[in-house]
């Protein structure tokens, strides 16, 4: 324990150090005193020693000299930045937004990527998954529960919507079904009440009936964080659920970037879902399975056992309408566990490119500034090249020089990195509302922890490092005795700090090369994807979702919407209106493989189809061109020949050179395996995008409303106006009201929920746009600094060259030879480097290739302008001086 009581020591002496330092002193004081009366004051101080030295001995004994040696070296480090302050603020300033957008990035990052669920052991949890995805049917879900005894326990849970509106436009709030184990599993104890069990997961609700948990967030934002909130109603899909518990609020669900508002029970689904429960549909995949590990076992283990029950589980849920290739695959695929500690994330999902790709740009953005700031300190080492001299000439050995100067470029970077963080907690919260749309909001918490604390350290040092080892190793790198020589005073450091201050700027602008051809890639890619041919026009048109929430019996339902739909069209403004199922560019999807008559089939992914029902007018109000063939009119009824539309792609694939008007496709359709009903196809339509503007265009086709035996509760209504959409809201309302007041309605914009699609395309061609004319600004004025440094190197020379006759022209062309050369060195490897790095974003681009030509030449021609600007202005302040003023300075 002694070295515990030395640290504590040491400890005491750093809190009263001037108290120590004022006893030193009179200790001494009084020493030299008492050996002045014996020997004489000069007598006695010669035989006491050097007072300074047994100082530092003294102090080295008590405390840590390190320590006082870093102290020493800050206090001096802060007052010679303080003494530059223009220099300072630019730096820092520099540092603070590349550090900054740095984090930013890496907060997000964090949050989807490697923050770990707040749940009891998230180590432990492993989501059950096959080989073709993770979702999985009810009665999958069953059979895993009831053979749990693999794992120590086990959960399920799928997402939704529940609409909290009695009637009228929808109010959505974000849902949970869950498993009665959920919070168990988890080990989430409720803030207030009672979470959900065993016992209220049960089909059609429990013993007490129908009952939801709220989150924190919803019970403060709804019920003003009311006490008795408990055993209050509330409606969800205009069915009551009484609330009997509050969750804390550290726990938003499983999915970090959409946090939940209502968790109900799964067996509570066909409350809300009268028309056809997902419970017992062996072909409805909406659950997510998680089991938690028992202790001891590894991963390896608990897949071995859930596999030994694989061929059970599979066999007594085996779907009814598959055919036998299907049924075959389905025994066969295994299941698999994958670790779920850091949560499930579509951002995560969707945007994992994207996010990297802007993490490697502001990276670049870094290195350019550390370049900058490299060739700043360069020019400050030269003209403190005499005073670094004196310091080692008198005793200062190179490495604590070294030092020295290490120390001020680090606290630079500490200050750029203060900067930085605090502009990361805004940069953060900026790209969430860029990748959040109105129809899919993320509610991610970016909140800095420890590990984006240790980032933010980690880039500071690093950057410190980077650019002060250089400038500091050439400081130091000439004898002392050549430097004080007052005619060796310019030309000990210029010719190499030049020749290195030149090949930084040249990184700069190979560097800003390959983010000026990046942000160009991406710019091209978005503006190909918005003028690509979508086959449907997307201005002007509204989308009202209507949904009757089985309140209406399906027989009344064909009526009901051909009644809206005759409603809207008489609104005043409305041109045009029609009714689908799926809308374009909605993500959503419903395929199935068809047997087109004379279509001899290669495989069966050749006969998979994508499908849509529609109204008759539907290609009218979407402006999609009729080929050949008739529309749907009012001849398609249930008791007529079933009719179906196909798209250019699929006439041609599936009956070639022949007319496809009037053969026969045959589809299963009523979930009977083997059973194929016939459909006559009447029209051809243009071919149009279906789910996503960077799909290769899609075999489709198109059936009737009119037809369909038994609708569903929900459609799509397509208003095409000749006035704004949002002008149309009330009226559209109003009409739908006089029908059915009870109708949950929402509205939505086309053009928005096309542009919508393309989030995380706008987003980062935006934001590398930004960083690349910052990096192109920087390199700028990285080359007008060396350049200006070479003018002040050269007066003399250029006075003399002037005084003999020399023109402004030719001094203008001697300063921007090298500005040239830098040019040409710079183009050339950020060429080579775009190359390389256009490999690595190839899937993000579309409709133009990572070695474009014209962006090439396009971006190499401003990086051109660019850098004549940045070295003009130095070489014709050059060419302006007096010959006779440049002499006598020199």
């Amino acid at each position: 324990m002694n070295w515990l009581r030395e640290i504590w020591r040491r400890v005491k002496f750093l809190r009263h150090r001037s108290r120590a330092e004022d006893e030193l002193a009179e200790e001494m004081r009084l020493h030299l005193d008492l050996r002045a009366e014996e020997t004489g004051r000069d007598e006695s101080r010669r035989r006491f020693g050097n007072e300074l030295l047994l100082r530092e001995s003294s102090r080295e004994a008590w405390g840590w000299r390190w320590l006082d040696s870093l102290s020493q070296d800050l206090r001096y480090g802060g007052r010679a930045l303080a003494a530059h302050p223009g220099f300072t603020i630019t730096a820092v300033l520099s540092l603070a937004l590349g550090i900054g957008a740095n984090t930013a990035i890496f907060s997000i990052v964090n949050a989807v990527m490697l923050r770990t669920l707040p749940v009891e052991d998230p180590q432990r949890l492993m989501q059950l998954r096959r080989g073709s995805g993770g979702s999985y049917t009810n009665p999958i879900w069953e059979q895993v529960r009831d053979h749990q005894q693999a794992f120590a326990g086990t959960l399920a849970y799928g997402d939704d919507r529940f609409d909290l509106a009695a009637g009228g436009e929808s109010r959505f709030a974000q849902g949970l079904w869950v498993s009665g184990d959920f919070f168990r599993v988890l080990g989430i104890a409720p803030l207030r009440g009672r979470l959900l069990t065993v016992e209220d997961d049960q089909h059609g609700g429990g013993k007490a009936g129908p009952v939801a948990v709220i989150s924190y967030a919803f019970w403060q934002a709804h019920f003003g964080g009311d006490p008795a909130v408990l055993g209050k109603s509330i409606t969800l899909n205009r069915h009551p659920f009484e609330i009997v518990g509050v969750t804390p609020p550290y726990f938003t669900g499983l999915d970090v970037d959409r946090g939940f508002d209502v968790i109900i029970p799964i067996g509570c689904e066909p409350i809300l879902h009268t028309d056809l429960s997902a419970l017992d549909h062996r072909s409805w995949w909406w659950l997510r399975i998680l089991v938690r590990l028992k202790p001891g076992d590894s991963i390896p283990q608990a897949e071995a056992k859930i596999r030994a029950l694989q061929g059970e589980i599979r066999r007594a849920t085996m779907p009814t309408n598959w055919e036998e290739e299907d049924r075959k695959s389905y025994l066969k695929d295994a299941f698999q566990l994958r670790p779920t500690a850091t949560g499930f994330s579509s951002t995560r999902d969707r945007y994992r490119q994207g996010l990297f790709t802007l993490m490697a740009v502001v990276g670049l953005v870094l290195l350019i500034a550390c370049a900058n700031i490299a060739n700043l300190l360069l020019a400050r080492a030269a003209a403190r090249q005499r005073e670094i001299s004196i310091r080692m000439a008198i005793g200062a050995g190179r490495r604590r020089v070294i030092r020295q100067l290490l120390t001020e470029s680090l606290l630079l970077s500490g200050l750029g990195a203060l900067g930085g963080f605090l502009f990361s907690l805004w940069g953060s919260r900026l790209l969430v509302r860029l990748f959040s749309t109105a129809s899919d909001p993320l509610d991610l918490n970016v909140s800095p922890d420890w590990r984006v604390l240790a980032f933010t350290s980690g880039v500071a040092l690093l950057t410190g490092i980077l650019f002060g080892l250089a400038p500091a190793f050439r400081a130091t790198s000439f004898a002392p005795n050549q430097v004080l020589k007052e005619n060796a005073r310019g030309a000990i450091a210029g010719g190499s700090r030049f020749r290195l201050g030149k090949m930084l700027v040249a990184t700069q602008v190979a560097l800003s090369l390959v983010l000026l051809v990046g942000a160009g890639l991406f710019l091209n890619s978005l503006r190909n994807l918005l003028g690509t041919s979508m086959g449907f026009d997307r201005k002007n048109v509204t989308l009202v979702s209507v949904n009757t929430l089985g309140k209406v019996p399906k027989e009344r339902r064909v009526e009901l919407f051909r009644t809206i739909l005759e409603r809207l069209r008489a609104v005043p403004g409305v041109t045009s209106a029609a009714s689908s199922l799926i809308t374009p560019v909605s993500h959503r999807g419903w395929n199935q493989f068809v047997f087109p008559e004379g279509y001899a089939a290669q495989s069966r992914e050749d006969t998979l189809t994508w499908f849509n029902r529609v109204s008759p007018g539907y290609f009218r109000t979407m402006s999609t061109p009729l080929r050949a063939g008739r529309d749907f009119d009012a001849r398609d009824t249930t008791s007529s020949t079933k009719v179906i539309i196909i798209n250019e792609a699929a006439a041609r694939h599936y009956f070639g050179g022949v007319s496809a008007i009037g053969k026969n496709v045959g589809m299963d359709l009523d979930g009977k395996a083997g059973e194929k009903e016939l459909f006559q196809v009447i029209g051809i339509v243009a071919d149009t995008k279906y789910a996503d503007l960077r799909e290769d265009t899609k075999l489709s086709a198109y059936l009737v409303t009119t037809q369909e035996e038994e609708p569903r509760g929900e459609t799509n209504f397509i208003l095409r106006s000749a006035v704004p959409g949002s002008t149309l809201t009330s009226a559209v309302r109003a009409a739908i009201a006089e029908i059915d007041s009870a109708l949950a309605l929402e509205f939505r914009d086309f053009e928005t929920q096309v542009n919508e699609s393309l989030v995380q395309e706008r987003t980062v061609a935006l934001l590398s746009s930004f960083f690349g004319a910052l990096a192109l600004m920087l390199a700028m004025i990285g080359l007008y600094g060396v350049t200006s440094y070479a003018v002040l190197r050269r007066q003399g020379e250029i006075g003399i060259r002037m005084a003999l006759g020399a023109s402004q022209g030719s001094v203008v062309w001697l300063v921007l030879r090298d500005v040239t050369l830098i040019l040409a060195v710079g183009t050339v490897l950020g060429i080579a480097a775009s190359l390389a790095a256009g490999r690595l974003v190839t899937a993000m681009l579309f409709g133009v290739k990572a070695a474009d030509p014209a962006t090439l030449a396009v971006c190499a021609a401003v990086l051109a302008l660019a850098t004549a600007i940045a070295g003009f202005v130095p070489a014709h302040r050059a060419s302006r001086l007096d010959p006779t003023t440049a002499l006598r300075d020199e």
